[in-house]
């Protein structure tokens, strides 16, 4: 069984960051940490056009394993995104840190981004939050490494679990992610490219996702209609 992609959730626009947490995959991970090519991202927004042409596109959020505002055209992707919909909500995930600019926010402003601060500094981190209440952008103060807390489907040793068990929306809505070097995942969580299921060079809409081998240690559920199937081919437990 299959669920067709009916929307790019995530554009991961760079596999680079500017920390180590300890809670994430990036440190230890083994694919390219590059920024992705303006050729790449102006493909996604194939992808995304044609979801908003379908009225199936609902969200576009930069965000990945990286840290987005380390993109040297970042400004320019969001405006690019723009430019596909005024009315789409966009947004972006950020540690705060210095390449969160005056710049970045005014321009967010003005082009109304959204974004969500992570608390991974909190010394820096708050002074980002204060940045973006200035320009009215803030839309969330993310916590969850701490509160609701989860190892990326087994990726990281000896991290806790905290988080709810809830259902998978990428699997059970479609939710399709494209990474920095434009391949295409099922999953927020795919640090390594084990759920690939096509390229930004494929036909918009000809894709479907489906259950890969990280569902088996992930903390999130898989839709009913999944199960069945998944279980035999993952040997995800009956119970």
């Amino acid at each position: 069984m299959t669920t067709p992609i009916v929307q790019i959730h995530q554009i991961e626009i760079t596999s680079r960051c500017n920390l180590r947490c300890k809670y994430c995959p990036h440190p230890k991970m083994q694919r390219p940490k590059e920024d992705m090519p303006w050729e790449v991202f102006t493909e996604s927004l194939k992808w995304v056009k044609y979801f908003l042409g379908q009225g199936q596109q609902r969200e576009l959020s930069f965000t990945g394993i990286g840290e987005s505002t380390m993109h040297p055209k970042f400004v320019e992707m969001l405006e690019a995104a723009r430019a596909l919909n005024a009315n789409m909500p966009i947004v972006f995930s950020t540690n705060g840190l210095p390449t969160f600019t005056e710049e970045i926010a005014q321009a967010c402003q003005k082009l109304n981004v959204g974004v969500m601060v992570s608390l991974h500094r909190p010394e820096v981190a708050g002074k980002a939050i204060e940045l973006a209440k200035k320009y009215n952008i803030l839309k969330f103060v993310n916590t969850q490494f701490a509160d609701g807390a989860f190892d990326w489907a087994g990726q990281i040793e000896g991290w806790y679990v905290s988080a709810p068990k809830l259902i998978c929306e990428y699997l059970r809505s479609g939710w399709g992610v494209i990474l920095q070097d434009g391949k295409i995942t099922t999953c927020c969580l795919d640090a390594e490219n084990k759920g690939v299921i096509g390229t930004v060079y494929d036909q918009p809409g000809s894709l479907s996702s489906q259950p890969f081998s990280l569902c088996a240690s992930c903390h999130m559920q898989l839709p009913k209609q999944y199960l069945q199937s998944a279980q035999q081919k993952v040997a995800l437990p009956t119970t």
